[in-house]
């Protein structure tokens, strides 16, 4: 009797043992539906990193906003396999650094309309700093991607609307697979609209939903 009390003492020890092992490693991020590599939705995820990040890069004339649900994204926007990565930025002059920071601006949502010099229209919005951002892109380079101190290109995209901003996918041509863009969202009127790379045309273009 005293035999089988001590072997059913034995197996429950080895329950609770089993119970309370640790679990296996956690499993690798999920590759999104194209096969490639997952992007990064925010990192850094501390606004006075992003914020050293655009002083470092733009100059002192760009802001991050405090308020707003995702200041950045990653993604390789311009399907040379490195990371790149968009900002979202406040300024009232995003021209003023843009010889000494090396970085150029474009304005593809007039051009999209048939006005396309961001030297013109940067006028148009520019006082409603709460509901006109620019995007700010960093096209990576090497091991360090967006991270490199000096970055394939740098991009300030002025004039799109929205409020919100993710990474989408797109198919641009048959037969290509897609290619990631910046989804521009306006949650109050409910319209989405992409920012993509058109990498034949090397410039930025703006296109509804």
């Amino acid at each position: 009797m005293r035999l089988l009390s001590s072997f059913l003492f034995l197996v429950a020890c080895l329950c609770v043992a089993q119970t309370q092992a640790p679990s296996g490693p956690p499993t690798s991020a999920s590759r999104d539906e194209g096969g490639s590599q997952p992007t990064s939705a925010a990192s850094p995820a501390k606004t006075e990193d992003v914020s050293a990040l655009v002083k470092q890069q733009f100059g002192s004339s760009f802001t991050v906003p405090a308020k707003f649900p995702k200041v950045l994204i990653a993604a390789d926007f311009d399907g040379d396999g490195v990371e790149d990565v968009a900002i979202v930025a406040n300024s009232r002059d995003p021209i003023a650094d843009s010889f000494d920071f090396k970085y150029s601006v474009s304005d593809p949502y007039y051009t999209y309309f048939g006005y396309g010099n961001p030297t013109n229209t940067l006028a148009f919005g520019r006082a409603e700093m709460e509901t006109n951002h620019d995007l700010l892109i960093i096209f990576g380079a090497g091991a360090e991607a967006w991270h490199a101190a000096t970055p394939k290109a740098k991009f300030v995209v002025v004039n799109v609307p929205f409020d919100e901003i993710n990474v989408g996918r797109m198919l641009i041509k048959k037969g290509k697979p897609p290619i990631y863009v910046i989804k521009a969202i306006e949650t109050r009127s409910m319209e989405d609209s992409a920012v993509f790379w058109d990498a034949k045309k090397k410039k930025w273009k703006w296109q509804p939903a």
